[in-house]
């Protein structure tokens, strides 16, 4: 009697061995088949010209398991004096979502409460942020990136707040199919 419940066990835990490396394998192979079917790596530069500033080389760089936003530079076309006691300035770039709406992708917001911010030195580079696709993302192409937009929120030296909303045009796009 020991030995057929000995028997039993064997066969039990052997088949939920072999159930569980075929569960295994399976999503490994679907998760190879999924990283093949969208291995394509694409490009996008972008820039735009607003009455007080210009947006120069802001890239998307889409690859198969992430995105990368930023790297844009930003110039004044007032007085820089203007900004010079600045003590609030914000950036937020939009994409149209999958539904149409416009979505914040990418911000930053930079603030002081002890002096002045040095805004022109600290837009030459916007920095980036890359992360894994996130919901509606993959459905997002060429059409979502060339609506881009960016917001642009700043304090002068009296105080005021003022906003400019620049769009976004391409200017170059580079896709890399690969082949297998």
């Amino acid at each position: 009697m020991n030995k057929r419940i000995m028997k039993k066990t064997v066969l039990l835990l052997s088949s939920i061995i072999v159930i569980t490396n075929v569960l295994w394998l399976y999503l490994y192979w679907d998760k190879d088949v999924e990283v093949a079917l969208n291995s394509d790596v694409s490009f996008y530069s972008l820039h735009g010209t607003g009455e007080n500033w210009d947006v120069h080389d802001y890239k998307i760089i889409i690859t198969p398991d992430k995105i990368l936003r930023g790297h844009a530079s930003l110039s004044y076309k007032g007085d820089p004096a203007e900004l010079s006691q600045s003590t609030f300035f914000e950036y937020k770039f939009y994409e149209n979502n999958d539904r149409g709406e416009k979505e914040v992708v990418y911000a930053n917001e930079f603030r002081s409460y002890n002096g002045p911010l040095s805004i022109l030195n600290n837009i030459k580079d916007t920095g980036s942020l890359t992360g894994e696709y996130s919901h509606g993302e993959l459905e997002k192409g060429r059409a979502n990136y060339e609506s881009s937009l960016l917001e642009i929120i700043w304090q002068d030296n009296e105080g005021r707040q003022h906003t400019e909303t620049i769009n976004l045009e391409l200017d170059k796009e580079i896709k890399i199919r690969a082949e297998e």
